[in-house]
């Protein structure tokens, strides 16, 4: 399912890991991505679509990235890494 493909309620599961995308007209399974910046899990297409996007990029970068350190979208297996790691 592409964003924009799903017209339908908000399903359980919506931004929970390995539940539904958290974007509304998605919802696609699983969500494997953890955002930071939303605090919600989203599927691979979106997470691509969000995280590329220029000015998302640009701005997790500029503002985000130096301070915290990670990327705007991780895994559970990237996240537990880099815990490992600190």
């Amino acid at each position: 399912m592409a964003y924009g493909d799903y017209d339908g309620p908000n399903k359980p599961d919506k931004g929970h890991e390995n539940g539904s995308c958290n974007r509304t007209r998605c919802q696609a399974a699983p969500a494997r991505w953890y955002n930071h910046g939303s605090y919600s899990w989203y599927c691979d297409s979106c997470r691509n679509q969000i995280e590329f996007d220029r000015v998302n990029l640009r701005d997790w970068q500029q503002n985000y990235q130096p301070r915290l350190k990670h990327p705007m979208f991780e895994t559970r297996e990237m996240m537990d890494a880099r815990k490992e790691v600190a």
